[in-house]
């Protein structure tokens, strides 16, 4: 089995057996700036800081791939109704300065049985850098 990445207790991999993995990850990040205007002359910008990084990506499980829909659905919504904070790994990378929370998360019910067994779900999730305080 090949071990992509964790977030949590989700665990990203691929092997003969199952496939779970994400795609179109997109980290953004923003600055804050005040603006002090100024009489006949132009604005004068101050940068007052950074805002927290937001990390979005889609993930697809499938029963047909060795996934349990229903099962990986409930374990982003526990993260993200807990606000459990978590380290977002890839290969051998952390990314990020600190831990990441889920702030929402939209799911995409696509396939059932013929029982109502959901066997297709896709999700899309925004994860947000989740700063420690400072002393």
């Amino acid at each position: 089995m090949a071990n992509i990445g964790t977030f949590g207790s989700i665990a990203f991999s691929v092997s003969s057996r199952q496939v779970n993995t994400f795609d179109n990850l997109q980290w953004s990040n923003s600055a804050r700036y005040a603006s002090h205007d100024r009489h006949l002359r132009a604005t004068l910008l101050e940068f007052t800081g950074t805002d927290a990084g937001d990390i979005t990506f889609n993930m697809y499980f499938s029963a047909y791939l060795g996934i349990n829909p229903d099962a990986e659905i409930a374990k982003v919504l526990t993260m993200l109704r807990t606000g459990r904070a978590e380290r977002l790994i890839i290969g051998r990378r952390a990314y990020g300065r600190s831990r990441w929370v889920i702030v929402s998360a939209s799911k995409g019910l696509e396939r059932f049985d013929g029982r109502g067994n959901l066997l297709v779900a896709s999700m899309s999730v925004t994860l947000r850098e989740y700063a420690r305080r400072a002393n």
